[in-house]
């Protein structure tokens, strides 16, 4: 059995590395092998666990499939900031979801967009007005979902957003550092709802959990992609009006950065699709449990066979 074993594993390897090969050749067809760009790419996210390891996930790529060196930094703390680090050039590359910046960057007004037609409507607007551009989404939806504690909810039968405003009034909602002010957010939320809470405290996104774990909060503004709603037993409750808008993950890049360095679009694009929610859930969970982003990311890639 264990020679067995290990000769599944052999055999899953030659696949990899076949694959892996196979990805390279059409990819890099340029009149400049990627392997001889010259210069720095650099990457950036927002201080979130997801854009973190994704932002290595491009970083990893961009040095596995080409000769330019790369600098990342993941300490920016909205997605406006690291928007304006972009259009400062003082970013390559950073990652975001499609309905953050269709909202936020844009100031989208109209009803809620198909995923397709959300990014459509986000690269047009990119390529416009920044001269910055989308690679096609990483295959999951990260959308925002109203989160309470699972016996609260199933002491007070609650199921759907709509059922938070009989409770509300008394109650305080945590958020992120910006949920509270941005468009697609609290704001356009309660209207929609018609539901006040009767505080809203923004905070540092990992502080969330911690406040409505210790009772400081009675309900919180989740991102559906994270691991920690299962790790605390919290139910998200069903967004019925449809009111928050498609949020697909994927990589903004410069297009002058494109111009140089063309083979970036094949090299970014090999993850797109390849993720779906539970597995970006599961990678959430191994950074909240303390393992290195870029490890995360690195394993992710090789078991992906985009790696060797």
């Amino acid at each position: 059995m264990r020679n067995f074993s290990a000769k599944i594993i052999l055999v899953l390897a030659l696949i990899c590395t076949v694959m892996v090969a196979g990805f390279a050749a059409p990819a890099m067809a340029a009149d400049v092998d990627p392997m001889e760009y010259e210069g720095k790419v650099r990457i950036g996210s927002q201080t979130v666990n997801e854009a973190i390891i994704l932002a290595w996930m491009a970083n990893i790529l961009v040095e596995e499939y080409t000769g330019l060196d790369t600098y990342i930094n993941t300490d920016f703390t909205a997605s406006s900031v690291v928007h304006q680090a972009m259009v400062s050039d003082e970013l390559d590359i950073y990652v975001s979801w499609t309905g953050t910046q269709l909202t936020g960057i844009l100031r989208y007004e109209g009803p809620n967009l198909s995923s397709e037609e959300s990014f459509r409507v986000v690269k047009e607007g990119f390529e416009k007005n920044f001269n910055f551009t989308w690679i096609e989404p990483l295959g999951f939806n990260n959308t925002y979902t109203m989160a309470i504690k699972r016996e609260i909810a199933e002491e007070l039968g609650i199921e759907k957003a709509s059922d938070l405003k009989e409770y509300a009034g008394e109650w305080t909602l945590g958020t992120d550092e910006n949920f509270d002010t941005r468009p697609d957010g609290y704001p356009g939320w309660s209207e929609a709802y018609g539901i006040k809470f009767d505080d809203v405290l923004p905070m540092q996104y990992s502080m969330m959990y911690m406040a409505i774990a210790g009772g400081e909060v009675d309900a919180i503004a989740a991102y559906s992609t994270d691991s920690r709603i299962k790790k605390l037993d919290l139910v998200t409750l069903e967004d019925d009006l449809g009111y928050f808008p498609d949020y697909s993950a994927a990589y903004v890049v410069r297009m002058d950065t494109l111009e140089k360095y063309p083979a970036l679009d094949d090299v970014l694009g090999k993850l797109s699709g390849t993720i779906d929610e539970a597995t970006m859930s599961s990678l959430n969970f191994r950074h909240d449990n303390g393992e290195e982003a870029e490890v995360i990311a690195r394993d992710y890639l090789q078991e992906a066979c985009l790696i060797k």
